[in-house]
């Protein structure tokens, strides 16, 4: 099928290749190591999940991959956990300023994954005024630089599809069924990205605890048996050690299963620490103004500006923001 690569050969080189590198894109606990140097409350768990749905509700408006929200939280992680103390302490000590970061991870990763012109001042557009274009190009800047320019880190699904190209070949799984299990597991990848303890997993860890997941939920027993013996082969060289992706497979089990959700309800899940969901201002729209700039339908006039800037939808503001008074 499409979704997958045609020649296993060289799917096993690729899959090679994204492990190695995956190495360079490691991610730390930076908002424990924040908390133990006694900074005050600042950024917590439950901030940054609410900046994740904003990422997707912008991402769905706009009709981006939701891979994009993906990296974008990818570069927030990877910087904070090794960017200077100075750095790390503006960024987590407010919330208006991790959220400022977010936004430009978020700006990065639309310029990286999607085909779309998509400029800083759109991007202002769509926060409704609480960041200028030139505050988010500086601190595009920023994490760049922080960064090294590693911008293109292996994501849950890019391991997940080489994966699937190389078990099908040696079991009977049709089109459909495989697309299934790509869909669930594409889901908990999704759902992976909103759970602080989720995000410092490797990425391949992820979709192999996805793809497990996927297996016992969708798969009758002697499909079931092929298809994780199957697995089970490719699962040598730079992947992590099982009692990892064990850990990994049911700590993310564990976060679907105690929301109680489906592959076919999209409702967001919590984080591990989270002792009640707080209502959440995170689902966003993106006014028609700028919709029709995405769609390329020639610039934006005055007029289509300030409906966009007084869209009653947006509920980004400066400097609560997304997360509530």
């Amino acid at each position: 099928m499409h979704l997958l690569h045609p020649d296993p050969i060289q799917a096993a080189e690729t899959l090679a290749a994204l492990l190695e590198k995956e190495a360079v894109y490691a991610r730390g606990d930076y908002l424990a190591s924040f908390t133990l140097c006694d900074h005050g409350p600042g950024v917590s768990a439950d901030d940054r999940l609410l900046l994740v749905d904003w990422m997707y509700s912008v991402a769905d408006q706009c009709e981006f991959k939701r891979e994009t929200t993906a990296v974008a939280m990818e570069l927030v992680d990877r910087f904070l956990s090794s960017c200077p103390p100075k750095a790390s302490h503006f960024y987590l000590a407010e919330r208006e300023n991790f959220q400022l970061l977010a936004v430009a991870a978020f700006y990065v990763s639309v310029k990286t994954m999607e085909r779309v012109a998509f400029g800083s001042d759109l991007l202002a557009l769509v926060c409704n005024g609480a960041y200028t274009k030139e505050e988010i190009e500086r601190t595009e800047k920023e994490l760049l630089h922080g960064l090294g320019w590693k911008v293109n880190p292996p994501t849950a699904m890019q391991f997940a599809f080489l994966i699937m190209s190389l078990v099908t070949p040696h079991i009977a799984m049709h089109d459909e069924l495989v697309v299934r299990v790509l869909d669930e597991a594409a889901y908990q990848a999704e759902s992976s990205v909103r759970d602080i303890n989720l995000s410092r997993e490797r990425s391949s860890s992820i979709a192999v605890a996805a793809m497990f997941n996927a297996a016992y939920q969708l798969l009758d027993s002697g499909i079931r048996q092929e298809f994780l013996l199957a697995l089970s082969c490719i699962l040598v060289g730079n992947f992590a050690h099982p009692r990892e992706l064990q850990v990994a497979r049911l700590r993310l089990q564990r976060v679907l299963d105690r929301c109680e959700t489906t592959n076919d309800d999209r409702t967001h899940l919590p984080n591990e620490d989270e002792s009640a969901a707080a209502p959440t201002d995170a689902a966003l729209e993106v006014s028609a103004a700028v919709c029709r700039a995405l769609d390329g339908c020639g610039p934006m006039t005055n007029n289509d500006t300030s409906i966009a800037q007084s869209s009653p939808v947006h509920k980004m503001s400066r400097p609560s923001g997304i997360y509530g008074p």
